[in-house]
């Protein structure tokens, strides 16, 4: 074989691995977006899906899981700049898709969607008052919207690591409203009924359904206490730092 033809068949060979490597790159596209087309089947999330389908029996903290619940939200698109009146439309919407999305996860799934929901409204409040805040600090908010902390400054602390964690903090303010477990060690599921109870033990100012069709199909008295709750607690909040 001559010097041209070799040069020439390398050139063929290199052509055709480029060629064959462009189509295994194609696939992989493809694929990928397959994958993301089918985890975000029923209106759901990817994020919000990881979180239905942890074990309930993972052990995880109050903080941890307030915090995943925030980051689940701005990772799945949910929070998005918004008008005060879209902002409650959003709400009443994310609840009917969500809530029917989650149907079939019973109703520890319920409680942990609905709690989704209220951290998605209130990223969306901060997005409209154009003050940033990080995922921890929306976490600090909600804690105290459900219930969990007496005040912004406890809450803080608590994420922080420089005052008492919320779990002892229940123990001593709300152990007679919530099962708490005697070992101190918080799951997925007691901490989703932790959350869920104390969100709906706040008194008649937000009406709060169980779980149901009907709770997630008419959400509007809720959306617009849990909103009017949330400007009020920011509106006394110190600036984010």
């Amino acid at each position: 074989m001559s010097l041209t033809d070799r040069v020439r068949a390398k050139a063929l060979e290199a052509a055709e691995k480029a060629k064959a490597a462009a189509v295994e790159n194609a696939g992989r596209a493809v694929s990928h977006v397959k994958e993301t087309i089918d985890v975000r089947t029923d209106g759901a999330g990817p994020r919000l899906l990881a979180l239905l389908r942890m074990e309930d029996d993972q052990p995880i903290t109050i903080e941890a899981m307030v915090v995943l619940l925030v980051d689940a939200v701005r990772k799945d698109g949910e929070a998005r700049e918004l008008s005060d009146r879209d902002v409650r439309n959003a709400a009443k919407r994310r609840y009917r898709r969500l809530g029917t999305a989650a149907l079939a996860t019973g109703p520890l799934g319920w409680h942990l969607v609905e709690l989704y929901c209220e951290a998605a409204t209130l990223c969306d409040v901060v997005e409209l008052r154009r003050d940033p805040l990080s995922d921890e600090q929306v976490a600090v908010h909600l804690l105290v919207l459900w219930g969990a902390m007496p005040d912004v400054a406890a809450a803080q602390a608590a994420l922080e690591g420089t005052g008492p964690p919320v779990m002892a903090t229940l123990l001593t303010r709300v152990r007679d409203r919530v099962e708490l477990p005697a070992s101190g060690e918080m799951t997925k599921r007691s901490v989703v009924l932790a959350l869920w109870k104390l969100r709906g033990t706040l008194g008649e100012a937000r009406e709060i359904a169980t779980p149901g069709v009907r709770g997630n199909l008419f959400p509007g008295a809720r959306v617009k206490a849990f909103i009017a709750e949330a400007v009020g607690q920011l509106d006394g909040a110190p600036p984010a730092g």
